[in-house]
């Protein structure tokens, strides 16, 4: 076998899927690959089995340009590439073990997601499609890899969480206040419709926003393995729809709870709605024995987001950083 990063040419071959699920062999050298690096870089897993599970099933995955990297009887790399044709991205994320030590290895899987990504550029015939790739600002390996391949940092975010056992939580369920409801926002057609375009016109000023239809959308807010209907919520004020909070069982695995998305539509915003919610996550979590909740934020979100989770007792646990490429 050769060195781990010299691998010269690469040799790679595609993702398995049987009857268009992910062959679970590959799916195993896939959260191998994943989990190995967050351990490396982080000193402990922030992701799970099923995360990488549903990288590997959302229709946006370029599987015929995704693939794991061979060098002789071992998997030793992974390309994950995913096309978004409504934001104008290609995303690029390289997995290679041993990490840190094969930064020529993950520099070539990133040069061939830029070619990639490049090629989807021509055939949309779009000036505006550009390449986005991301990691832990711990990772400074990777953060050197995506700057010597041309790529800027775009965009900072918060993985922010709140401990259970935090007396910022209530002792109780909060109660709604008069006219404030929730009801399921995933138990039929109709109710996904309107926390599709309640999603919409909340998020519709946020960087990296892009109008998904509503089919792509919900093929994607579903796709995890994890997605329980029963944990999306849609908040109502005199029957009007008002603001979401959906939470996912992404995190069940690190005995987390996790809000994937809290909305509040500009008109209902300063009534103190997002907190009611958060706060009923919180409860909501601790009540089923979870060791905390967390969530993800933009870190110059102009909302004001940041500091709404301040104010609920919630702090930053992780930073990653977005990283673009404009393909010129």
């Amino acid at each position: 076998m050769s060195s781990p990063g010299d691998i010269a040419p690469l040799v790679t071959r595609p993702v398995t899927y049987v009857d268009g699920v992910v062959d679970p062999v590959d799916l195993g050298h896939a959260v191998r690959l994943v989990l190995g690096c967050e351990q490396a870089v982080l000193g402990r897993l922030d992701s799970s089995a099923d995360d990488v599970a549903r990288m590997l099933s959302v229709s946006s995955m370029d599987r015929d340009s995704s693939c794991l990297v061979i060098d002789g009887d071992d998997v030793v790399g992974f390309l994950w590439i995913d096309q978004d044709p409504y934001e104008l991205v290609t995303g690029i994320d390289p997995y290679t073990l041993p990490w840190p030590g094969t930064e020529s290895l993950r520099s070539a899987l990133l040069a061939r997601g830029l070619d990639v990504a490049r090629a989807r550029r021509v055939e949309s015939g779009s000036a505006q499609w550009k390449a986005r790739a991301g990691g832990y600002v711990d990772d400074t390996a990777y953060a050197t890899v995506m700057t010597d391949a041309g790529m800027s940092p775009a965009r900072r975010f918060y993985r922010m969480s709140i401990d259970s056992t935090s007396t910022a939580i209530p002792d109780t369920m909060p109660e709604l206040p008069p006219g404030v409801a929730i009801v399921p926002g995933a138990a039929d057609e109709v109710s996904r419709h309107i926390v599709h375009q309640l999603d919409r016109d909340a998020f519709s000023e946020h960087w990296g926003w892009a109008d998904y239809p509503y089919d792509d959308w919900w093929e994607h807010m579903s796709a995890s393995p994890s997605f329980d209907p029963d944990d999306w919520w849609l908040l109502t004020v005199d029957g009007v729809p008002a603001a979401i909070c959906l939470l996912g069982n992404g995190r069940v695995q690190h005995d987390e709870g996790y809000v994937q998305v809290l909305g509040v539509l500009k008109e209902f915003r300063g009534r103190g709605l997002a907190q009611l919610l958060l706060r009923r996550a919180f409860v909501h979590y601790r009540d089923q024995g979870r060791v905390a909740t967390l969530l993800g934020v933009d870190a110059t979100n102009t909302t004001g987001a940041v500091a709404l989770y301040e104010k609920v007792g919630m702090s930053p646990v992780l930073v990653m950083e977005a990283y673009e490429h404009p393909l010129d």
